[in-house]
């Protein structure tokens, strides 16, 4: 089966799964909602094994990252209120992506990227300190952690000027928004469409660092 086709099967079924969480979670319909959000970010862990053109270093890392953050799916999804082990699930994912992002990689320390990542983290936290109690450090660290992914997969983009340097940017970005729609409905105002735009973006994102392998 050629490439392009095999990505366009893919890439229908990720969404089918993705669309039948959803469904589930505005539903009430748990068994769909406790099934696809895992199998969602496992679908696109197989494509990621699929896609890679040989299984090195930086494929290994992307694979832990896929993994991890399907831990955290698990653990974020149960009833019981599982946020600090799913936080740490995607902590660890997010330092298995930076190292594969650092991969043969000479840091130029691009200001024109670290300005306006920082000044958008430190916006950000100033809304969210004051409802935060005693989640201040664990949500600094993590914001810290998916700040500095950004960063480095900017970098990378801006070394490499390649097609998957772009993919692994592009992901990295959607996935800092991902996370802050999360940060922003669960400490500060929930709002009705928060986890449908929380799980559609957390999904690209990790579809567009799954093709960073190609």
């Amino acid at each position: 089966m050629e490439l392009t086709t095999t990505l366009m099967i893919s890439t229908v079924i990720i969404s089918v799964c993705a669309l039948l969480h959803l469904y589930g979670a505005y539903q009430d319909r748990k068994w769909l909602f406790y099934v696809f959000k895992p199998v969602t970010t496992l679908a696109i862990t197989a494509l990621c094994w699929y896609l890679a053109p040989e299984l090195n270093d930086y494929v290994w890392l992307i694979l832990l990252g896929l993994l991890l953050s399907t831990m955290g799916d698990i653990f974020l999804m149960l009833p019981k209120d599982r946020f600090i082990p799913g936080l740490l699930s995607f902590l660890v994912a997010h330092i298995a992506y930076i190292i594969a992002f650092s991969m043969n990689l000479e840091l130029s320390y691009s200001w024109a990227l670290i300005l306006p990542l920082t000044l958008i983290a430190m916006v950000y936290l100033t809304i969210l300190w004051p409802s935060l109690a005693a989640m201040k450090a664990p949500v600094f660290v993590y914001m810290s952690i998916i700040v500095i992914m950004a960063w480095i997969s900017g970098e990378r983009y801006f070394s490499l000027d390649s097609t998957a340097s772009f993919y692994a940017f592009i992901g990295a970005l959607v996935f800092l928004c991902s996370d802050a729609t999360l940060a922003f409905d669960r400490f500060k105002k929930q709002f009705h469409s928060a986890y449908g735009v929380i799980i559609v973006s957390y999904y690209l994102a990790q579809y567009f660092i799954a093709l960073s392998v190609i």
